[in-house]
């Protein structure tokens, strides 16, 4: 492989956005690299000093949540895959596969240059995606996203679908440094129904009436903003409005890892979720932070109860509030919890490491026949 085109296309951003930003540090430096993106957030990361490889180029999509929008997309990757006949296509989002979904009208047998990577239960057009793109790969976070039967499984993937799959978990970045244990708890979320906003801040309400008023911030860009304004009216009813901050996204949510006490992922399995990976679990275990989590999806195969963080049972307030509460309490534990996370991270999701996989995954076709 010479040549590889990344389609990052989609008007939010979140953790298919972010993992590109970590994936494209760790490409060889003799492999053409073309990127497609569109949010503005994702933009300025990839325009940052240092961000692209020399061999790297950004081609800005626009307007992609209309349909003249993605046709003028499409008609780009026409283009230029005509003029990159070797190129391979990792495909990263789901308005990224509906513009290659439009392309393949053009080039029938682009599916077979094409991995999609699905990273979420939230696609759609997927008959069309499959359909168009005869010959694709697909990649998985974790096997989660194959439990859900009706989704991509059993139609689209095999053993009685036509796509092989393979799954390549997600990345995190070892930062380097000394952390701290100082600060508020933790909660890194777009702002969307399945994150758990709420179950967060009811928990705070348990241990508040208990008078153990633990700090906690969540962070995250605003997706639905409706349930924005209804977060921050429920702050008030609840009275936790001294002990909870509901923040917009943050450029650099590294400096709020470096020093909370633990991370909190109290994802629901309704309303986009469970999570399918847990990116937020992997980027406090990088910084030593311990995690509580709801045990759903992918976050119960991937935290270990009791040896690298806290895992609740979906829906149970009260056990999250009292996790909450022993971590707020022992230090220790969470430096132990959090240096075991940090053992996992290092074992099996170091950023360069899963870069190579997922270059191999890509490279070899033989796989497909295995």
């Amino acid at each position: 492989m010479k040549t590889l085109f990344i389609l990052s296309i989609a008007t939010g951003y979140g953790g298919a956005e972010r993992s590109v930003e970590i994936i494209i540090r760790h490409l060889p430096p003799d492999l053409n690299i073309r990127i497609y993106a569109e949010n503005n957030h994702h933009l300025e990361k990839l325009i940052l000093p240092y961000a692209l490889p020399k061999n790297a180029k950004l081609i800005r999509i626009k307007d992609s949540s209309s349909l003249w929008g993605r046709r003028k997309a499409s008609l780009r990757l026409v283009v230029d895959c005509l003029l990159h006949p070797d190129a391979s296509i990792l495909i990263n989002t789901n308005t990224s596969a509906r513009i290659a979904a439009m392309s393949a009208k053009f080039i029938p047998s682009l599916g077979k240059r094409c991995c999609v990577y699905i990273r979420d239960f939230l696609w759609q057009d997927l008959d069309y995606v499959f359909s168009r793109l005869s010959g694709l790969r697909v990649f998985l976070p974790s096997v989660s996203v194959t439990q859900r039967l009706g989704y991509i499984n059993p139609f689209f993937i095999q053993p009685t679908g036509p796509a092989p799959f393979y799954v390549i978990p997600d990345m995190a970045i070892l930062p380097s440094g000394p952390v701290t244990y100082d600060g508020p708890l933790l909660h890194l979320a777009t702002i969307n129904p399945w994150k758990g906003h709420v179950d967060l801040m009811l928990a705070l309400k348990i241990l508040k009436d208990e008078h153990r008023e633990v700090k906690a911030t969540s962070l995250g860009i605003v997706g639905d903003a409706l349930l924005h304004k209804q977060l921050h009216q429920l702050v008030i009813n609840l009275g936790i409005g001294g002990c909870y901050q509901l923040l917009s996204y943050s450029p650099a949510p590294d400096l709020y890892l470096r020093d909370c006490r633990a991370v909190i992922v109290p994802s629901v399995s309704h309303s986009g979720g469970p999570e399918t990976f847990g990116r937020a679990v992997i980027e406090a275990w990088s910084y030593r932070k311990p995690v509580v989590a709801y045990s759903n999806g992918a976050l119960a195969e991937l935290v270990e109860h009791g040896v690298n963080g806290l895992l609740v049972q979906e829906g149970d307030i009260n056990a999250l509030a009292q996790a909450i509460r022993l971590l707020s309490d022992s230090p220790d534990l969470c430096r132990r919890l959090g240096m075991a996370g940090y053992e996992k991270v290092r074992a099996c999701f170091e950023a360069g490491a899963v870069t190579k996989l997922l270059l191999d995954r890509m490279k070899d076709r033989s796989l497909d026949e295995a």
